[in-house]
């Protein structure tokens, strides 16, 4: 088992250098209304502040209270809240709360003029922007905020709920993301499948199996153990009231059987050779039978 805060095959897709000339920008974790991703949403959250990043959460679903749970209280300076959840119609009108219509790249680089070091913006979630904007509008703002647009940030972590949107829209969506993360429940694990394209279009795919402890960090199932847990997993006989394999004994008397209206050699023989009390059939034609050898339709003009 391994304890971290990012999981192995991630860390190349989730570390990003100072330096880095080019990073890719845009992830969409995608969850179910069945099975939630806040929890691994807020492990990479945690991840990028122990990188000393600063970390902004445009926060549409949970108020900032209930969205702070669980971190630890010196990250949480690095951490900015924008809230979109206590006043989303903007009906008391202050100065600090978001709409549907502030999900723009003008307005998402205001909010990061002040930030000094590395930058992740989070999305909180995008389903609810998705319900409420063209999504033409959105596509446009995710295209900006990653595509090397001069609006363009750091890396941009936005939370989808993939059942509540068509096929259509969902796939629109991924289309424009460098990398998708998708998570499906797996009993005490949750099976992680990140699909990440790469500078020359390439999609390489990894699976991960994972548990989200009590303190935020990723418990890593290793290869071996991943193996031995599918094996588990997917034998076929092991409720069953009746076996599907043979015995030994079983099989030698299946390999001897001789099935219905299958003949040895022995019996062929005897079938085709005549012997005593055999008899034959002679046929004798009448005098009124007709013998002709003509083709009677021979005077047919076809």
């Amino acid at each position: 088992m391994c304890v971290s805060h990012s999981c192995v095959c991630w860390s190349h897709y989730l570390a990003v250098t100072p330096c880095s000339s080019h990073c890719d920008s845009l992830f969409l974790h995608a969850d179910t209304v069945a099975h939630s991703g806040r929890e691994l949403l807020h492990s990479f959250i945690l991840a990028a502040l122990e990188r000393g990043e600063q970390v902004h959460v445009m926060g549409y679903e949970l108020s900032q209270e209930d969205f702070l749970l669980g971190f630890p209280a010196h990250l949480v300076s690095r951490l900015h809240f924008h809230d979109g959840h206590s006043d989303p119609l903007q009906w008391i009108g202050g100065p600090h709360s978001l709409g549907p219509l502030d999900f723009t790249a003008e307005r998402i680089q205001a909010l990061l003029r002040d930030s000094v070091s590395m930058v992740t913006v989070v999305v909180d979630s995008l389903s609810w922007i998705m319900a409420r904007s063209p999504l033409a509008s959105i596509c446009r703002t995710l295209r900006d905020l990653s595509q090397g647009h001069k609006r363009a940030v750091p890396r941009v972590l936005a939370l989808l709920h993939k059942d509540l949107h068509s096929p259509g829209v969902v796939r629109s969506v991924n289309l424009l993301a460098d990398t998708v993360i998708n998570m499906e429940w797996r009993g005490d694990w949750d099976r992680i499948t990140v699909s990440h394209c790469k500078k020359s279009r390439k999609i390489v795919t990894s699976e991960e199996m994972v548990r989200i402890l009590g303190d935020l960090s990723l418990e890593v199932l290793r290869e071996k153990q991943m193996e031995q847990r599918k094996a588990q997993e997917v034998d076929p006989t092991a409720n069953l009231t009746f076996n599907l394999r043979l015995s030994d004994a079983e099989r030698e008397v299946k390999d001897s059987a001789i099935l219905p209206f299958t003949f040895s050699d022995r019996k062929k023989s005897s079938l085709l050779q005549s012997g005593p009390g055999s008899a034959r059939v002679y046929y004798e034609p009448d005098p009124a039978d007709e013998d002709d050898e003509e083709d009677p339709d021979d005077d047919l003009d076809v």
